[in-house]
């Protein structure tokens, strides 16, 4: 059942190991790569909680800490801006305790609604990345994401643990209705879960909490029987990224699943305006794929190896989406604009360079045409690349 967990820290549980990994596995790389845009990263975990548990697990504040010096130490550029803000209304203390060898970074004691506007204020031109696994689903407002959007920086990048279910209950509540798949909620722990009633003041929150209406029909659906919660769930998400793309061109929905034959319990959401950035999640999430198989005893835990209905995606599948997505392209199209649109619609069900393997095939087959910029080596050799920089380029077209 679902509750206010007031031992969360006392043992790291195999959610927290699965979003922190997830986390390190992406930021590592994102590191190394934004340092080479020679402008400063501001990092802000937005709900930091203790910063370690107290089995001695690092918490995600310590994980970032570690990833940016070791970043820093290994790196050639001479000289490296990045600053780190932990921000939590309740654990500010514990946080100054645990990240004493960090002595440079800035703690807020206090909610991230009332001060990342502070925080990220002055900050033109800074590349910006936002952790945010919040407590409850209070968090979540579009609104605010939009404006983040706004801002003048180089680059912006949010990473998002979404409890979608917690949503989908609260929404129930207030439209008088209840959520009766209980049992979703039974190996999902919640440090704070949101409380919601039948009244018009939870209806105006839940609107501001998903950036529109929308969700009202998919509860009304639940509440007929129409759909289920799972069907509810996986509506209200996909919504909701569709929401987030009026203020950010690449938003990756990843259904994160506990054990092997079970639906999507909680939701990772990146959101950028930079291909590049998405493309990047999608490799890098794929390489911890077996890792966090084996978080769970007996290797229970599942991400992205099956859809929400819990249909294997097997090559020939990526094959079949591949062709579906790329016969589109009858003009030259960038491949990497093309590829990052492909993950957004099926979500990192493979690595990018899965596809560009099926790509090269197809151009064998006659079926698509692939132009690369210099097209030839200093030697007069044909390149052969399949990726893009600031140097070259890849376009694909649909031939037939």
């Amino acid at each position: 059942m679902a509750k206010k967990n007031n031992d969360f820290f006392i043992e790291k549980k195999a959610w927290s190991v699965v979003k922190d990994e997830l986390l390190g596995c992406y930021f590592k790389p994102y590191v190394s790569k934004i340092l080479h845009t020679y402008k400063p990263l501001v990092y802000v975990d937005c709900f930091a909680g203790k910063g370690k548990f107290e089995d001695g697990n690092l918490g995600s504040p310590l994980i970032a800490l570690d990833i940016i010096s070791k970043c820093q130490a290994s790196t050639k550029i001479e000289s490296t801006s990045i600053e780190a803000v932990f921000i939590d209304l309740n654990y500010a203390d514990d946080l100054h305790e645990n990240l004493k060898a960090f002595p440079w970074v800035k703690i807020i004691s206090g909610k991230y609604e009332d001060n990342i506007g502070s925080v990220l204020r002055g900050k033109n031109g800074y590349n910006v990345f936002l952790y945010i696994d919040p407590y409850g689903i209070k968090a979540l407002q579009c609104s605010m994401f939009d404006g983040f959007a706004k801002g003048r920086f180089n680059s912006i990048e949010l990473l998002i643990n979404m409890n979608s279910f917690g949503f989908i209950r609260e929404a129930c509540h207030a439209m008088g209705t209840c959520f009766e798949d209980k049992e979703i909620f039974d190996d999902l722990v919640e440090y704070e879960s949101t409380k919601m009633d039948a009244s018009d003041k939870s209806i105006k929150e839940l609107n501001y909490i998903a950036g529109g209406e929308y969700w009202q029909s998919i509860i009304a659906s639940y509440k007929k029987h129409e759909i289920n919660g799972y069907e509810a769930e996986s509506q209200f998400a996909e919504q909701y990224c569709m929401r987030l793309m009026e203020s950010y061109t690449y938003v990756l929905n990843m259904p994160l699943r506990i054990k092997k034959g079970q639906r999507p319990k909680y939701r990772l959401i990146h959101a950028t305006n930079h291909r590049d950035g998405c493309l990047l999640m999608v490799d890098n999430i794929r390489k911890r794929w077996d890792l966090l198989q084996d978080i769970q005893t007996g290797g229970q835990m599942q991400l992205f190896t099956e859809t929400p209905e819990n249909e294997i995606i097997d090559e020939d599948d990526i094959r079949q989406k591949t062709i579906e997505h790329f016969s589109q392209c009858k003009n030259w199209t960038s491949l990497h604009d093309a590829l990052a649109i492909f993950f957004i619609k099926h979500g990192p069900i493979c690595a990018t360079g899965d596809v560009k393997k099926i790509l090269l095939q197809l151009q064998k087959e006659g079926s698509l045409g692939i132009m690369r910029n210099p097209d030839a080596t200093t030697y007069g050799t044909p390149t052969k690349f399949m990726s893009e920089n600031n140097k070259q380029t890849v376009s694909v077209r649909w031939q037939k």
